[in-house]
């Protein structure tokens, strides 16, 4: 019998994204491996959706890098259209309030172009980014069963949810 394990991440009517795995028993979803592949799942997703929803910039839980993917993308602050890493620099100091070294910045732009965040050109020495800004998903069905929907129901419920 397949177990059937799914994770859904909302805001308001509208899932911004979900993992779903099947394991072989009760036991194997149930494992240290199993809550470790959904863990990866969610601080893998962390970067992407601090780029897609705005976040509480001061929130001291979020890395510097999700921080910024979040300012470029949300805050009125950051510059649009095509911005070099200094110009970033100084409007995120000035947002923030707190200094980041140039080569901070730049290292994360950098990563955050491999990370589908910003697209990039020109050469090292007068490069230039700019925020790629994601296709708005659809909302997902009315009738789907959220994380949070399966942890207030009895264990009756979280069985139907798990598909045993």
């Amino acid at each position: 019998m397949a177990i059937k394990v799914r994770v859904e991440v909302w805001k308001d009517d509208l899932e911004l994204t979900s993992m779903e795995s099947r394991y072989e028993s009760l036991n194997d979803a149930l494992s240290p491996f199993a809550s470790k592949d959904i863990a990866n799942f969610l601080a893998n997703k962390r970067l992407m959706l601090a780029s897609n929803t705005p976040f509480d910039l001061e929130q001291e839980s979020l890395t510097i890098k999700e921080r910024l993917a979040s300012f470029l993308r949300w805050d009125d602050r950051a510059p649009r259209g095509w911005f070099t890493s200094s110009a970033i620099k100084r409007s995120y100091e000035a947002a923030v309030g707190e200094a980041v070294h140039l080569s901070t910045i730049s290292t994360y732009l950098a990563s955050l172009h491999v990370d589908g965040v910003l697209e990039r050109k020109g050469s090292r020495a007068k490069r230039e980014y700019r925020v790629l800004v994601p296709p708005t998903p659809e909302p997902a069905p009315a009738a789907s069963y959220t994380l949070n929907e399966a942890m207030s129901h009895p264990p009756q419920a979280q069985k139907s949810a798990l598909e045993i």
